[in-house]
């Protein structure tokens, strides 16, 4: 009976010195180690459904990259690619605001994470809104020097921007530069949008229901020119006209370059003065040529007409 177990204590001590034996040399061969990955992109998860709420994050692309560090058997570890680290944060359930969400790092089948830096991601979650800009034509002064430019055919006059509160809130106006001189050749032309700030500065990265504008020009000449005041019929007898003025005497015309080419005044329609002995006062309408129109003002302008007896029957 002895013997017996003496045999079993035996066999028992055996198997003890065996695994300790296989524990070394297995720990010896493939020991455990640790390892760091640093800059690991993180995934964001659930963007479409914090969106289909009417939310975004701001800044999503600014979210720092995280450093990892795992343990595991030297076989485990040694072979690991970045991207066999998995960094996400999941935004399906924040609220609006800035708050913390916590990093999961996943990693493969026998290696445990030791540290993750940091280990929570702030984000600010913010409502998406829309805003409606009509949209402003800017015509470089050079290409307005001594010509009047006119719209033809514009395909819209406003535009739509959606993006977070805190960026409509800065959106200020919806401008298109008209800056080159081969804008100005009547024909269609397509022309960038530009979202701008209350300071001035663009604003490319909102959504925009168009990204630009379809419009043509119309260019016609000015020119500043004398008027010539007209009158039909004849004083009174012994009387004759002493004074013709208008005012303003001269005015600014618009037209195209054929119908400006020869223009070197602009006359009134005529003034009737038949048998008048009295100064004459009034507004009369200029007689504008084909193709040329005032421009900016009124076609009329103030006339004065001062009569007096003439020299011989003063004498008489």
């Amino acid at each position: 009976m002895k013997e017996n177990k003496h045999e079993l204590q035996l066999i028992a001590l055996s198997i003890l010195l065996a695994f300790v034996m296989w524990a070394f040399v297995t720990t010896s061969s493939n020991p455990s180690v640790t390892r760091n990955f640093r800059g690991q992109e993180v995934l964001i998860k659930n963007k479409e459904k914090l969106e289909e709420k009417g939310y975004t994050i701001i800044g999503i692309d600014e979210i720092a990259d995280i450093n990892v560090e795992i343990e595991g058997s030297r076989d485990n570890i040694v072979g690991l690619k970045s991207n066999d680290i998995q960094a996400s944060i999941d935004i399906g359930d924040v609220k609006e605001g800035v708050q913390s969400v916590p990093v999961k790092v996943d990693t493969p089948n026998g290696v445990n994470i030791e540290k993750t830096e940091p280990k929570e991601i702030n984000v600010n979650v913010q409502k998406v809104i829309e805003k409606k800009l009509p949209i402003n034509l800017v015509i470089d002064d050079t290409l307005k020097k001594e010509r009047n430019i006119e719209v033809i055919d514009q395909s819209i006059k406003e535009v739509t921007v959606k993006g977070p509160v805190s960026q409509i809130n800065n959106v200020d106006r919806a401008e298109v530069h008209i800056d080159r001189e081969e804008y100005l050749d009547s024909k269609m032309h397509n022309i960038n949008i530009n979202i701008l700030s209350k300071d001035g500065k663009p604003l490319g990265e909102l959504e925009q229901s168009a990204k630009d504008i379809n419009i043509s020009f119309l260019v016609s000449e000015t020119k500043s020119i004398k008027v010539d005041l007209i009158t039909s019929g004849k004083v009174a007898d012994d009387y004759e006209v002493t004074l013709k003025s208008v005012s303003p005497d001269e005015v600014i015309v618009k037209g195209t370059t054929k119908a400006m080419k020869d223009l070197t005044s602009i006359k009134t329609n005529p003034v009737d003065v038949s048998n008048i002995k009295f100064d004459k006062t009034g507004y009369i309408s200029l007689n504008l040529p084909d193709g040329i129109e005032i421009y900016d003002e009124e076609d009329k302008v103030k006339y004065r007409i001062m009569v007096d007896k003439n020299d011989k029957t003063r004498r008489d």
